[in-house]
């Protein structure tokens, strides 16, 4: 009887600490992909700001289509 108390205590103990060490591996690959998500983000916006999209020239586009649809002129700088 001792034995099996034994053995269901050991894979208890298992059991629990499966949870402590999927949560202690998976941190780093979180904190990993929270940076890496924000060097996307930062890297999008800079080449956004760089390059230059044709926003008014798809709405002259759609206009044609659409004559409701109404267009802001890009500013000049």
């Amino acid at each position: 009887m001792r034995i099996f108390l034994q053995i269901s205590f050991a894979i208890a103990i298992a059991v629990n600490l499966t949870g402590c060490l999927t949560s202690v591996v998976t941190l780093p690959v979180k904190v990993a992909y929270g940076t890496g998500k924000l060097a996307v983000k930062g890297t999008a916006a800079a080449v956004r700001a760089v390059i230059p999209n044709d926003e008014y020239e798809d709405c002259l586009k759609a206009q044609k289509k659409n004559p409701v649809i109404q267009c802001k002129e890009p500013d000049e700088d």
